[in-house]
């Protein structure tokens, strides 16, 4: 076995010499004449299950996401979310309109962000879509309750979501 090192080590070594790899930064032209990139796919399954004792809501609550958009003075609130998330292939991408819509495509003219859902499914899940003035609750806090969703089974969805920056 000591032989069997002395020999197979060094001649691993001496096989893997001329091989060598180097990352370098490519010019804004170079990375312009790659094709082939297919952006970022993601795979996701997310149990969200209301636990009491962890948290202030009598009889439990689910999470809660608070976005603050641009320079605006409230938040856009996902609050109370339960259940099984489940995200297959998601995939982000960059796309140029251009064309489409009714000609709309051609006036817009303009990158987008693409999300495509291969496959994504809720189960027994719930979430409410609010207004606030604030992310988290505390002295002041206002919110308004616009809609809560709410399914006790499986719901599938595919497709693609286009997400415009605006102006």
């Amino acid at each position: 076995m000591d032989m069997l090192r002395q020999i197979v080590l060094p001649a691993l070594l001496l096989l893997a010499m001329p091989l060598r790899a180097e990352m370098q930064a490519l010019a804004e032209e170079e990375m312009q004449a790659v094709s082939g990139q297919a952006g970022v796919s993601l795979s996701v399954s997310l149990n969200i299950a209301r636990n009491p004792s962890q948290t202030r809501c009598a009889g439990g609550c689910g999470a809660r996401l608070a976005f603050k958009p641009g320079l605006s003075n409230g938040y856009i609130v996902l609050d109370n979310i339960q259940g099984r998330f489940s995200f297959d292939g998601v995939t982000l991408d960059i796309q140029r309109i251009n064309s489409g819509y009714n000609g709309e495509g051609a006036l817009f003219n303009k990158d987008v962000l693409k999300i495509g859902l291969r496959s994504a499914t809720f189960q027994n899940a719930q979430f409410t879509l609010a207004g606030a003035n604030q992310a988290v609750p505390g002295a002041g806090f206002d919110q308004h309750h616009l809609f809560t969703y709410q399914t006790n089974g499986n719901v599938r969805m595919q497709g693609n979501l286009y997400i415009f920056a605006a102006p």
